[in-house]
């Protein structure tokens, strides 16, 4: 692209590209807030008092179940992306979210058929959460300029912290109606559903895809602003027809053989399996239960609530870093703190455990402070942000769903095999485990991960497409 085109591509408005960008990453914040309501409601619905109570079965499934239909989510989310556009997808998200929070209220109220509408409830918004790992990220990808990039597509990392600040504070402050929980959460994906319904344009990287030009151009009137000429909005079209063109016939002939899918597709997936194992996801899950095992005396409630604003503040910081620093310092930065995190914390348990020093309460809970902080700056946001960039337009959602699945499949291995790692392990020695993961982690960053910032999508796809083998993929930086 020429200075003269990269400039008029600049014009497009800043105001439309952030409105959009509220608009389409507000739909991940209600499934987000599933992943920490299993934490809320479980101490109630295990409660001897309760006469409704669950066994202890009953309560593996209802916390499990949301972890087994998110990979599935993350599936169907890019043939729904692809086939009938980044719009209807994230409406789909609104769409599951809502009927999940809807059966989970009426379990609240309906206890002859409580076990049943929990499962049901849990499955569609543990199916949201899936869906909506991809469609706004790559939606922001593709209609926002290659300056404001970087920060949009970090958004959605954002809601989902938000998202489980919000449902740890609901579950703080209103004690044991976990039923009215629900029911504010399913708030959300009702309003979402409106906004995207009336300001959300469809993408014209997909419409192009699905030869609906027209469609396209007047999606692009929406998005360059007011002062914007008639020539730039043709000269855009045509830049995207190009890149459709070449990506298209590369998908017909060679689909996932072709260096420009396959090389981004094993450098994504590895980089989640990492995010995984270094256990960034099954704090959060057990967050209470870590909360105890670290020996913090206080509110575990009100403990998770710090931690996980924490989290919210490091999104914030990361939306704005990403676009000045870019994507591989970020990364660096936080595999290196989670790694020194979580030495600290195991030095820390085992030295109180053998009574070498005292406990301190504020020591444990700033380290597991730090560690999320540190997580967020890099290995639990940059993953779900790159695989929005990566991959070529007409296989991007089908690409970015299926490395998002594998990520969550690898989500719900480590959560359902981390109480045998505790008991075999030991938690420090389990802490140890997770530092390793994440030197290692850090490593591949530095060796393997490319720097995308301030690059076009046709940029980052031709480099890619032209790598040869034994390449230093940090050459694009």
């Amino acid at each position: 692209m020429d200075i003269q085109k990269q400039r008029n591509v600049t014009q497009r408005s800043t105001f439309v590209q952030i409105l959009l960008g509220l608009i389409v990453n507000f739909s991940s914040l209600s499934p987000s807030m599933s992943l920490g309501f299993s934490a809320v409601a479980l101490p109630y619905l295990l409660d001897a008092s309760n006469p409704h109570r669950l066994t202890e079965d009953e309560a593996s499934w209802f916390a499990s179940i949301a972890s087994v239909a998110a990979p599935l989510g993350c599936f169907l989310s890019g043939p729904i992306s692809d086939r009938f556009g980044r719009k209807p997808a994230i409406q789909s998200v609104n769409v599951f979210c809502l009927l999940g929070w809807t059966a989970i209220t009426f379990a609240y109220y309906s206890p002859g058929h409580q076990y049943r509408l929990l499962l049901v409830g849990r499955f569609f918004t543990g199916l949201s959460t899936g869906l909506s790992s991809m469609p706004a990220t790559v939606y922001m990808a593709e209609i926002s300029t290659a300056k404001l990039r970087g920060m949009l597509i970090t958004w959605n990392a954002l809601c989902f912290s938000l998202g489980v600040v919000v449902i740890y504070i609901l579950g703080w402050t209103m004690t044991s109606n976990w039923g009215m929980i629900a029911a504010l959460s399913g708030a959300f994906p009702c309003a979402n559903v409106v906004m995207v319904m009336i300001y959300m344009v469809e993408s014209p990287s997909w419409l192009i895809t699905k030869n609906r030009h027209e469609d396209a151009k007047a999606s692009l009137l929406r998005l360059f602003n007011s002062k914007s000429h008639p020539l730039e909005i043709r000269e855009e079209i045509e830049t995207l027809t190009c890149d459709t063109r070449r990506t298209k016939a590369d998908h017909q002939l060679r689909y996932f053989a072709e260096p420009a899918i396959y090389r981004p597709f094993i450098l994504m997936s590895a980089f989640f399996v990492f995010q995984q194992v270094s256990g960034t996801f099954v704090i959060v899950f057990y967050a209470i239960d870590i909360v105890n095992e670290a020996q913090i005396s206080i509110d575990p409630y009100l403990a998770i609530v710090i931690i996980a604003a924490t989290r919210s503040v490091a999104s914030v910081i990361v939306s704005v870093a990403s676009r000045r620093l870019g994507r591989r310092p970020l990364s660096i930065t936080s595999g290196v703190g989670m790694t020194l995190c979580m030495v600290m914390l195991s030095a820390y348990v085992a030295c109180v455990q053998r009574k070498i020093i005292d406990h301190h309460d504020w020591l444990p809970l700033t380290l597991l402070m730090a560690y999320f902080f540190t997580a967020t700056l890099g290995f639990l946001t940059i993953p779900f942000a790159m695989s929005a960039e990566v991959f070529p337009s007409t296989i991007r959602g089908l690409a970015t769903g299926m490395v998002s699945s594998m990520g969550y499949i690898c989500c719900f291995v480590m959560v359902k095999i981390y109480p045998d790692m505790l008991s075999v392990m030991g938690i420090y020695p389990l802490f140890i485990f997770y530092a390793a993961m994440s030197a290692i982690g850090t490593i591949f960053v530095m060796l393997c991960l490319p720097e995308t910032k301030g690059r076009t999508l046709s940029e980052i796809e031709s480099y890619f497409s032209v790598q040869k083998p034994g390449t230093e993929l940090v050459a694009l930086a």
